[in-house]
């Protein structure tokens, strides 16, 4: 394996400094093993993902440009996300230390000590992955993979070298999504590297998996059963990767989401994994889930060409309408729930458990002993969290725990109590190495009250977008709140920080500015039990930044 010379590698190629010089379109090539053409991107210009991608031959560049074509603001979350993770390429990305796990940070670590690298900066661990159509980054597998990055990173390095006191243009450095034809090409030749031109493969037409057969007992089942309604249909990929196995990469399951228009009911079909390679297997469970239902579909539309291949033979044999539709107002609003359910918290979600038991309670009290063993297990996790209100917690509790039933509760009861808080955190913000302020703040300030209190400490003007990403990761959606709230996205204004999940070690991502994007690591270091009328800094360390200068990071990782 090659990982010493990987390591050795991605340092050097760090020097260059080469995202600060080319766009990620300017694109050059390697002659790899074999008569293979690596493609490579140079990712970070804008100060997002700073990278190395190295996309093989035509399947790999063909993923490149579907991804250049992702716009996250057209189309549907759910394709912007698929776009994002059929990615197929090599890549050496620099990453934080909170970013990487224990072990790939310790290997880094130790070599750096070997060959008296310090690791600083904010992004400053090289981390190497693989990138497959439908899974999760993950790690490179086999000598091959490592010895075409090391190919990938050296080449980066003589393009440096040969970049010195030169533009991008003057060695045939292009923009691609200007209709470049060809790229540089570097090979190889008596220890140094040969620069020729290659021919850039063009994106090549979307095509779908589209299945030849499907379990025609079940088909024969269906035509006893009589058709109704209109369903509106797609194929979705899961926003979430599932991992069966822990030596495999994660992967994101694809789903058939089948609507019922005229009855708002969604019918149960079990995702699948190997949708591309087997598209059989998920129409035989769409099968299964109507014949267990007894339902039969009238007319069919589906939202793209993807599904409509996909639906084709089933539609046929049941001589049922099938056509793509624009418009599918039921099958929108299933799918923003179906993914706003995937960015709740977990306090989000108990709220929306317990709106749902006071819906019960609307025609009179609520026989709680009659209720499903899912929503009973839902109950005694929240009673294990504490954040029932007392006398309805002792009311669950009697029941759960006693089996007897109790009286009188009432839609009411469910209701959650908001809670004054008489805590507050005291703050740890660093915007680099010997430059922070602890702010100590109420827990019933609001999230943008912290970001007034954190620009004052640090004497910014309030005059861009920013947000706040509670699992301390940017720009993740997990748990995060903005500036702007729109687009589904929660409002730093209507959540507290005791609201927000703050105890005592929790990390957590302030972004001011999305173009400049400032990045402030914060860290709650204790809770006190006392309220603060206004934020308040209790403890100032080095100078602020200047926030129009030119200021270089220099965050170092301890």
């Amino acid at each position: 394996m090659n990982l010493e010379k990987l390591y050795e590698l991605a340092f050097e190629y760090k020097k260059t400094k080469l995202w600060k010089i080319l766009w990620d379109s300017e694109l050059f090539a390697v002659k790899l093993s074999k008569d293979r053409i690596g493609y490579i991107s140079i990712m970070g210009y804008l100060g997002e993902h700073c990278a190395l991608g190295l996309y093989i031959g035509e399947e790999g560049m063909n993923s490149l440009w579907n991804l250049m074509n992702a716009y996250e603001f057209y189309g549907s979350p759910f394709e912007y996300q698929e776009n994002l993770t059929n990615q197929n390429s090599l890549q050496c990305v620099f990453e934080g230390k909170d970013d990487l796990s224990e072990e790939e940070r310790e290997s880094a670590k130790s070599y750096a000590r070997a060959h008296g690298i310090r690791i600083s900066g904010k992004n400053a661990y090289p981390h190497f992955l693989k990138y497959q159509p439908g899974c999760y980054p993950w790690h490179l597998d086999t000598e091959e993979e490592q010895e075409d990055l090391c190919e990938a990173l050296a080449a980066a390095i003589e393009v440096a070298r040969n970049l010195e006191g030169k533009m991008p243009s003057a060695l045939g450095l292009e923009r691609i999504d200007n209709g470049i034809q060809e790229i540089p090409l570097l090979e190889r030749k008596d220890g140094g590297y040969v620069w020729k031109k290659t021919k850039l493969p063009q994106a090549s037409p979307a095509s779908w998996p589209k299945p030849f057969s499907c379990n025609e007992i079940g088909i024969a089942a269906l035509k006893k059963i009589k058709k109704t309604d209109t369903w509106e249909c797609e194929i979705l990929q899961y926003t979430e990767p599932v991992q069966n196995n822990p030596e495999e990469a994660p992967f994101f399951p694809i789903l058939f989401m089948a609507v019922n228009a005229d009855r708002d009911y969604i019918l149960p079909v079990e995702p699948v994994r190997n949708y591309r390679e087997n598209p059989e297997e998920l129409l035989n469970y769409f099968i299964d889930s109507l014949l267990r239902e007894k339902l039969c579909p009238k007319k069919m539309h589906v939202r793209d060409e993807r599904t409509y291949d996909f639906a084709e033979i089933f539609c046929s044999k049941l001589k049922i309408p099938l056509s793509i539709e624009e418009d599918l107002p039921v099958l929108d609003g299933v799918e923003d729930e179906f993914f706003r359910q995937f960015s709740l918290s977990e306090e989000e979600k108990m709220d929306e458990i317990l709106d749902f038991l006071g819906l019960l309670l609307e025609q009179g009290e609520l026989d709680l002993g009659n209720m499903p063993p899912e929503l009973t297990q839902e109950l005694e996790m929240i009673l294990q969290l504490g954040e029932l209100p007392e006398e309805l917690a002792k009311k669950v509790e009697g029941l759960l725990h006693s089996g007897k039933k109790p009286g009188g509760l009432k839609k009411s009861d469910f209701k959650m109590v908001e809670k004054k808080s008489n805590l507050s955190y005291v703050i740890s913000v660093s915007v680099y190495t010997g430059c922070y302020r602890h702010i100590q703040i109420s827990g019933s300030s609001t999230l943008q009250e912290l970001h007034w209190a954190i620009q004052d400490a640090f004497q910014f003007d309030d005059d861009h977008c920013y947000a706040f990403f509670m699992d301390n990761k940017r720009w993740s959606h997990r748990d995060s709140y903005f500036s702007s709230g729109e687009d589904g996205e929660r409002f730093v204004g209507d959540y507290t920080l005791d609201r927000a999940g703050l105890c005592k070690g929790k990390k957590f991502l302030y972004l001011f500015d999305f173009g400049d994007e400032w990045t402030f690591q914060c860290k709650v270091l204790r809770v006190e039990e006392e309220e603060v009328p206004s934020p308040v800094v209790i403890k100032s360390k080095g100078e602020s930044p200047e926030q129009y200068g030119s200021w270089e990071e220099d965050w170092e990782d301890e």
